[in-house]
Parts: structure tokens; sequence; C-alpha cells
């Protein structure tokens, strides 16, 4: 897919950019703009005033290139909430790591390792033409649990000799989650590659883009003050 189209539609709640520090931006812009307020009462921080867009869509072209992390605006006292080195640990240290910390529930990584070998095993096996190479987070129990996992889903395609990966976060933290997540998906995404250009017939398959869906995609009350600093527009509470 070729596209110069980059931006916002705030019509569509729609992102089109061309790596995830754009992204950020730009849906940190649209949340601003199109989300609405409420009091949180279940999950976490209960209490707290949300910004939440009601649906969202993220299609980013070439979420390869570094950096990953965000770039803050010259001379910005705000730091970064994220790292190049804290999205690498991110990766390494949760999303393929099976091995819960004390008071943790589970890990992404202990659904994701489990399910990980089956995926490249069918991508392999059908050379790329499947729609079966997809993870999800979580079981019929993960409901009952006092936070349930927010990444759903993570599902690879291979599209016009590309490797594209789509996700869904049923909510998702937009300031703080959202650069670590897709980076380390990114991450995630590079490994399934490297392991697929070891079949001679997909030697030649190139990195392709990173889509993110979430119906919950939010900006903290905490937070408010940063992004505002950040964005032309400003956060005006409804609530």
């Amino acid at each position: 897919m070729k596209t110069s189209c980059f931006g916002v539609n705030f019509e569509t709640n729609h992102v089109l950019a061309p790596t995830i520090p754009e992204a950020w931006r730009d849906v940190m812009w649209l949340c601003v703009r199109n989300g609405y307020d409420y009091i949180v009462k279940q999950g976490s921080y209960v209490g707290q005033i949300r910004r939440q867009l009601p649906y969202v869509t993220i299609v980013i072209h070439e979420p390869w290139q570094r950096p990953l992390a965000p770039i803050m605006p010259e001379g910005s006292s705000i730091s970064p909430p994220a790292s190049e080195e804290s999205i690498q640990d991110y990766f390494s240290g949760y999303l393929m790591n099976d091995e819960k910390q004390l008071k943790e529930q589970y890990t992404y990584g202990g659904y994701i390792v489990l399910q990980l070998p089956r995926i490249i095993e069918l991508l392999k096996g059908s050379e790329g033409a499947t729609n079966q190479a997809c993870i999800t987070i979580g079981n019929a129990e993960s409901v009952k649990l006092s936070d349930p996992p927010c990444l759903k889903v993570v599902s690879f395609k291979v599209v016009d000799g590309r490797l594209a990966m789509t996700v869904y976060f049923r909510s998702w933290d937009l300031f703080c989650g959202l650069p670590v997540n897709l980076g380390g998906l990114q991450w995630l995404k590079e490994y399934v590659l490297q392991e697929l250009q070891s079949a001679p017939s997909l030697k030649n398959l190139k990195d392709g883009e990173l889509i993110a869906f979430s119906d919950g995609l939010h900006i903290y009350e905490q937070y408010f003050s940063l992004v505002d600093q950040l964005n032309v527009d400003k956060i005006s509470i409804t609530q």
C-alpha cells in the first residue's frame, strides 16, 4: 500500500501516520477534540475523569522506522512516556515472557508465548496465505479478573508481500500506554518476520503496516495538563 494522505480524519476517528511517534501525536489530538468525558466507576483509577474516544482506527504505514519512542517538542520540559530501552524491555520482559511477577494476575506473554510457535508454523506452512495466524489474549475466565487484559487480539497477515499486524485493545491508556504497547508489538512483528524469512518461499517478505483498533482509547485526568502542553486544542471538561 502506497499513500501520502497522512493525517487525522475527525469525522471517522481514523488516523493514518507514517510512524509510531507521529501516530501517538495525532491520536492525542483526535482524543482531545472528539473524546467524551466520564468518571471511572470500575477499573483502573476509579474516581478519575477519562477523556475517551468511542472508537478509533490507527494505521501506521512504516512502523519499523526508528525511533519508536515519542519525540518531545524542542524545549519541552515534559519527559517522554517511553524510551527505546523501555520499549525493548517491554518486548523481551513482558510480551515474550510468560513468568508472572508478584501480584500479577497474568502477562500478555503468558498467552503470546504459548501461541507464537503455531502462528509462525501457520504462516510458514501457508506461505502467508492464511487468515488463521491470530493470537488471542485472555480466556473465558479473564472476565472475572479485577483487571482483565486490555490487549485482546494480535493478528498477522501477509499482504502484498509484507507482514502486517492488526491489534485490538478493549481499553487503552493513550498517553503512557500506547507508545510502549505499539513499540513492543512492532518488535514482536519484527521477530515473527525474521522467523518467516528463514523459509525459502518467504525470504523476500518485507515488514508491513501496524493497524490498531480500540473502543476504549483514553487519556487519564492525571495527564490532562501534559496533554494540553502538547496540543493546540485544550481539554475542556464536559462531565
